[in-house]
Formats: structure tokens, C-alpha cells, sequence
């Protein structure tokens, strides 16, 4: 590094750090960080969030996580594997000194739900993922055996603003910044894990055992990390006093699917919009114990409050409009042959699938087997029975639907201020089941700043 310019690395503690350094979900369910005002670079690359994380029953005892004995008193408590620590962090929110809003994102983990498994192949949550946040595998078998003792976590806060482009915290900047975390409910975050069955030798059953007592997260002694980049007087004095800054933010709206024909209208508010993408999952799931809550699944006609699920409403036709006209595509996305054949829906799903890479998609988990369940083994891995596969190598064969746009393949964005966002959603659906939506706004952003503070223009 040129010598005008030197590195330290930094950590805090919580600004509202409870007795006996411990936060949960029900006594101390919020983190505040303060990032103080220095003449200095934050490199968000380096950003962690550090601690350790427990599950506990009301008697202070560990789950005792075991396939062959599935549903026992103990039994059925883990997170998700594809999100692991960050099934716990409800919404996430960057803030000025003074409390203004920077970038607000609420359903944070269910949009890392969404993000992570079309980021990350199966390779990477095998071979490197792992290391920030153990409970992260293609398993949650897998996950689901690490829970049941006390983890150390260091995972990044995945929103926008936090990307690779160096922040600047200075009176030239962002005059400093503070990080609030909201944790999510025990019931939303805590999951069982899986074991299968073989059905017709070509999909499996999946069964999830439920705890037969309450567990609750904890997550102590945390802590946040970077490093700060910090030039030299004479370099400082040559930024200017005044002038923008662009950083990105994602937003999160929620809305209910019920009909066979419905359109859902959003006002996103937001100049300069990247893509939006849609997550879904039946509304008796949405905070429920017994299931996984962040499973990306298809629409169901009909499911059960365990998790079980009794019929899927295939989606047919997607519309994506602006203001009333077919926008960016000029014609109507149609999947409905390769639904009713059980093939993955690519004219629908490859939309999506670029809402969230931006047309960077080397490094993502779609395949027959994670879209469909397509068995491609005997058993696999978790099964009662013969294990042919190790538990890490066999991916869970579990949905990855979803749906959504990429507006500008020039990452410049779209203007929706006054112009509403509208998506046509045609499926099997009969007004019997509610589906709940999660709609995640990507946007570039700009902000003004001066001696006097900062203030979002666009």
C-alpha cells in the first residue's frame, strides 16, 4: 500500500451491550453500533459481525440434533443451512450520527434466503463459507449437527450500502455512521432439519421432525470488525469539502398472493432502480416453529401449518409492467408446459435469477436437483437407512423459486418515483391459500454531502 495511505483495523462493542454481554430475541432483540466521525475510509469488504451463537430450551439444555432419532423430546432445532447465523437478524438498518436514514432493510434474512443460494454454488457453502458461519452447508443434517453446541460466527451484513466500494466517514463523507440490527422472533429464525425418503425412485419425501419443546437463540459476545483506511494529511486536505456520493440500497415490500389472476401493484419510490425480485412462501409459514421459514418455495394451493405440503399452484405466465405497459420485456414471460411437465421453469426463473447477480452468474445453486427434488442417487444423505452420499456433497433437494426482473443491464437504473412497479402473476391458485410476497428493490442512490452533513438526494 502507497505510504501516504495506512490500515488499522478496528473493533467494537455494542453501543447498548446488555449485562452479561447476551442478546435474544425476547430481552435484548436490538444491536446499535456507532461508527465515530474520523478522517478515514471504511472498507466494507472487511465488514464482520462477530459473536457466538446457542440454542437453548427453557432448562438451558442443547438440542441433541440426530437423524435416527428424529422427533424426540430434544430433537428438531437448527437455522437455516443456506443462511445460518443470519436466519437471526430481522432487519437491518445504516443511519448518519444524527439518526437519518441511509439504507433500511426490513426481512433481511429473507432476502439473504433469496440472495445467498443464487450467489454461492454448492462448492462454495462445501469449501469456504463455512469458515464465516459454520452452520452454513449444502445440508441441514449437516447444520443441524452443529447446532447442538455453542458456534463462533463471523458473517458480513449483506445490504447494499455494504458492498466494495470504500465509505467514507469523515466530515468529506458520510460524517460517521451507525449500524442497527433487529433481531427476528425465535419462532421465525428456529427451524427443524431434514431426513428423506425415497418416493418414486426419481424424488423424495421430505419430512421434517419437529422439537417437542421450545428453543431460543442466543447470540453473545458480539462484535463488529473492519478496517479503516486512513490517507495522509496532505491527501485528506485535497478532497473536497463539498460534493455526491452514490452507494447502492435494497429495499423490502410485502404483499399477498391469492388469486389465479392477480396483479400486484408496488410504489418503490426510488429513481434510480437496479431489479426486483420476489421470494414466496403460504402466510401459515411465515413465523411458524415447526417449519422452515425461509424455504423459497412455489405458491401452494393447499399446505398445512407443520409444513407439509398437499398441492403446488404452478405459475403459468408472469407480466412485468411499469406504470400499465409491459416493462423491460415487451411480451409475457411463459413457463406453463414446463410446469405442468415438472422441468425448471427457465423462461421465468432466468429473469430472476439476474435480478439478484445482475447478470453475474457464474457461482449460483440452480439445478434439477435443487429446483425439482430430483433424486440423483438412491438415498441420500440423512436418510434412516443407507448413506450412500457424505452428508456435506449431497445438496438438500429443496426449492430455489423464484421470481423477478432485472431493469437496466447497464446498472443504471430505472426511474419508478412516479411510475408504479406491477407484476401479473397467473398460477393455479383458487382464493383458498395465502401466499405471502416478499418484494426486494435493488437501487443506486445519491447522497450530497458538506460540512454541514449529508443529506439523500436521489
Amino acid at each position: 500500500m502507497n505510504s501516504t495511505f495506512t490500515k488499522s483495523k478496528v473493533r467494537l462493542t455494542p453501543n447498548n451491550n446488555p449485562s452479561g454481554n447476551r442478546f435474544t430475541a425476547t430481552n435484548f432483540p436490538t444491536i446499535n453500533f456507532i461508527i465515530a466521525k474520523q478522517p478515514a475510509f471504511l472498507d466494507p469488504r472487511t465488514l464482520r459481525l462477530n459473536g457466538t451463537f446457542s440454542l437453548l430450551n427453557a432448562a438451558g439444555a442443547e438440542p441433541v440434533n440426530d437423524y435416527q432419532t428424529a422427533g424426540s423430546a430434544t430433537n428438531g432445532a437448527t437455522l437455516n443451512n443456506r443462511i445460518g447465523v443470519q436466519s437471526c437478524i430481522n432487519e437491518v438498518t445504516v443511519q448518519t450520527l444524527n439518526g437519518r436514514n441511509l439504507e433500511n432493510l426490513r426481512n433481511y434474512n429473507q432476502y439473504l434466503s433469496a440472495a445467498k443460494p443464487l450467489m454461492n454454488n454448492t462448492f462454495d457453502y462445501d469449501n469456504g463459507l463455512g469458515l464465516q458461519d459454520s452452520l452454513l452447508c449444502n445440508k441441514s443434517i449437516t447444520n443441524a449437527r452443529v447446532a447442538n453446541v455453542q458456534t463462533e460466527f463471523s458473517i458480513p451484513i449483506e445490504v447494499g450500502m455494504l458492498g466494495d466500494k470504500p465509505l467514507n466517514i469523515s466530515e468529506k463523507g458520510f460524517h460517521g455512521l451507525q449500524l442497527n440490527i433487529l433481531l427476528a422472533q425465535n419462532a421465525q429464525a428456529l427451524q427443524g432439519f431434514y431426513v428423506y425418503s425415497g418416493d418414486d425412485g426419481t424424488k423424495v419425501r421430505i419430512v421434517q421432525p419437529a422439537a417437542q419443546q421450545a428453543f431460543s437463540y442466543n447470540l453473545e459476545n458480539v462484535s463488529l470488525t473492519f478496517d479503516l483506511i486512513r490517507p495522509s494529511q496532505e491527501i485528506f486536505n485535497t478532497l473536497p469539502s463539498s460534493g455526491i456520493i452514490s452507494f447502492n440500497s435494497i429495499s423490502s415490500l410485502t404483499s399477498t398472493l391469492l388469486s389465479s389472476d392477480q396483479t400486484i401493484n408496488l410504489r418503490l419510490g426510488v429513481k434510480n432502480c437496479l431489479s426486483v425480485t420476489h421470494s414466496m412462501l403460504p402466510s401459515n409459514q411465515v413465523n411458524n416453529g415447526l417449519v422452515d421459514s425461509f424455504r423459497l418455495a412455489e405458491p401452494e394451493l393447499k399446505s398445512q401449518a407443520n409444513g407439509s405440503t398437499v398441492e403446488v399452484a404452478k405459475i403459468n405466465q408472469v407480466q412485468y409492467l411499469r406504470s400499465g405497459q409491459l416493462f423491460p420485456y415487451n411480451f409475457v414471460l411463459d413457463s406453463e408446459t414446463q410446469g405442468a411437465e415438472g422441468n425448471p421453469q427457465a423462461q421465468i426463473e432466468e429473469p430472476a435469477l439476474n435480478s439478484i447477480t445482475l447478470y453475474e452468474n457464474r457461482h449460483q445453486m440452480m439445478n434439477p436437483n435443487t429446483q425439482l427434488g430430483i433424486n440423483t442417487s438412491t438415498q441420500f444423505g440423512g436418510d434412516a437407512g443407507t448413506i450412500p452420499l457424505n452428508y456435506p456433497q449431497a445438496a438438500d433437494p429443496s426449492s430455489l423459486f423464484l421470481l423477478g426482473v432485472p431493469m437496466d443491464s447497464q446498472r443504471q437504473g430505472v426511474d419508478f418515483r412516479t411510475n408504479d412497479y406491477s407484476v401479473r402473476i397467473q398460477s393455479s391458485l383458487n382464493d383458498t391459500n395465502a401466499n405471502t410476497v416478499y418484494t426486494f428493490c435493488r437501487a443506486r442512490n445519491v447522497a450530497a454531502f458538506s460540512p454541514t452533513g449529508i443529506e439523500v438526494t436521489e
